[in-house]
């Protein structure tokens, strides 16, 4: 069977769409580090949409940070990959031709140095995980302590985390005089252009005198925008059917296919230093405020993300798609979404009881196969943002948090079944707490001890939640039930 390429797209089915627009004329004026599965389904689909609209100039250099697994899948495709679009029902194929080129930064780091300090690149995006950004979020400032970090400090010409590749690009182009470019922050992260913004300004402080630009964090600071953004689209991981699959619909072996949902949400904040895209035609939302647009994401879809992906698991699902078809747990999910809705600022113009009906349409989408494991593995991170505050404003409203404690105590019946198999968690933030509750007896653990311990000694939950009374007797009170109702670790999943 030939593989995809451009040579090879007069061979793909009428049923098939492709670029209808000169790739080779197309100009490349974004670079995205990251070019992991999220961002091919999302922003690359947009500047795709653009480049069918006539808008030339907004082609993708994608950039590989680290596994060189991506660009060797697309680079002999020149690029392009099929979306599969699936609503449960019916399945769209599109192939996407936004990327040009794909390199791999450890082992073509001179071109991609070369395109970030191209005089055209006037943005540059980022889906690179929390992780990626290097970021303490207890210091609000770089995390020094990680060995890429240490790393790039001492030779800051030669960077191996993205954050030090950003840092040595601006300090280059400054040095040549050049435009600065926007950074796009394209990761599920509170706040991310701030972060991003934070981690950049204090790693550029720490290494002014070797990047060699004098005032260098001062005209960072002044010129360059790091705008926050909001993003959602459902990219479960491409399984070796979903090859098969692409290939059965092509007629052409794809190695890089994604799969995704129809739905798809870019809400960008208004501030851009440089030329941009106009991706406001091709969809995206553009404000001057994401996070009214944040809370709402967080408060409804993360926390029902994790909630199901901690519910699901115990009741045995491996997918969300099984977990949506116990009733109890869809109407749990009815309940969380209506006691966080309560919460929720009224003018971010989205109507959250529209958005709830719409979340509830797409977990209960077959076609994607979104692991339970995958999302139980998050918690730690999402916990804090997407959960806890609405327990917070519940509290401070004398309203009931018994739902919320539920997912709470869920998590923490979770982790008492790591502790008890002696396997590692796949939520790496965890570890500390597992690590108590198996000092507490694990499975064979005092629940109000747990809970009192844990609540008062992890940083997840904050000082404030922490000493909170009320907030510790409701998620005993859950985690009392939830031990009744799953009193063994028959559904434990983990790694290791």
């Amino acid at each position: 069977m030939n593989r995809l390429s451009e040579k090879t797209l007069v061979e793909l089915p009428s049923t098939v769409a492709k670029p209808g627009y000169d790739r080779a004329a197309a100009g490349v004026r974004m670079v995205h580090l990251g070019a992991g599965a999220f961002f091919r389904s999302h922003l690359a689909v947009y500047a795709d949409d653009l480049l069918e609209q006539g808008e030339a100039d907004w082609g993708v250099c994608a950039v590989s940070l680290k596994s060189p697994g991506v660009d060797q899948a697309l680079a002999p495709q020149d690029g392009l990959y099929t979306l599969l679009v699936d609503d449960g029902r019916k399945t769209r194929a599109r192939v996407i031709g936004s990327l040009k080129p794909v390199l791999n930064l450890v082992q073509q780091g001179e071109q991609v140095m070369a395109a970030l300090l191209h005089p055209d690149t006037a943005v540059v995006s980022l889906t690179i995980t929390h992780r990626g950004y290097c970021y303490d979020p207890a210091g609000d400032c770089l995390n020094q302590a990680l060995p890429e970090i240490n790393a790039d400090l001492r030779t800051p010409e030669r960077p191996q985390s993205a954050i030090g590749v950003l840092a040595w690009a601006i300090a280059q182009r400054q040095a040549r005089g050049l435009k600065p470019f926007t950074l796009l922050s394209c990761d599920n992260m509170p706040a991310n252009g701030k972060v991003l913004q934070r981690v950049l300004a204090h790693y550029i402080e720490q290494a002014e005198p070797q990047l060699g630009v004098p005032g260098l964090l001062r005209q960072f600071m002044e010129q360059y925008a790091c705008p926050c953004t909001l993003v959602d689209r459902m990219t479960p991981q491409v399984q070796e059917a979903d090859l098969e699959r692409t290939a059965g619909i092509l007629g052409l072996h794809d190695a890089a296919p994604v799969i995704t949902e129809p739905y798809a949400l870019f809400v960008i904040q208004d501030w851009f230093c440089n030329d941009r895209p106009p991706l406001e035609n091709a969809g995206a939302i553009l404000t001057p405020h994401v996070g009214p647009y944040e809370e709402l994401r967080y408060r409804l879809l993360d926390a029902g993300y994790l909630t199901l992906g901690l519910l699901g698991s115990l009741a045995g699902c491996q997918t969300l798609y099984q977990a949506m078809q116990k009733p109890e747990i869809t109407l749990f999910m009815v309940g969380l979404m209506a006691d966080a809705g309560v919460t929720l600022e009224k003018h971010t113009g989205i109507a959250w009881e529209e958005y709830q009906q719409q979340w509830l349409m797409r977990f209960a989408n077959p076609s994607l196969r979104v692991s339970t494991r995958q999302l139980v593995a998050e918690v730690s991170q999402v916990l804090p943002y997407a959960v806890l505050p609405v327990v917070a404003d519940r509290l401070r409203q004398g309203l009931s948090i018994d739902r919320h404690a539920r997912v709470v105590a869920a998590w923490l019946r979770h982790l008492m079944q790591v502790s008890a198999s002696q396997a590692v968690s796949d939520d790496m933030g965890a570890g500390p707490l597992a690590a108590q509750i198996r000092a507490l007896g694990g499975e064979a653990a005092d629940p109000y001890e747990l809970t009192e311990t844990v609540l008062a000694s992890s940083d997840v939950f904050g000082a404030a939640l922490s000493e909170d009374l009320e907030f510790r007797r409701c998620v005993t009170t859950q985690l009392l039930d939830l031990l009744d109702q799953f009193p063994s670790a028959t559904h434990l999943r983990t790694s290791g």
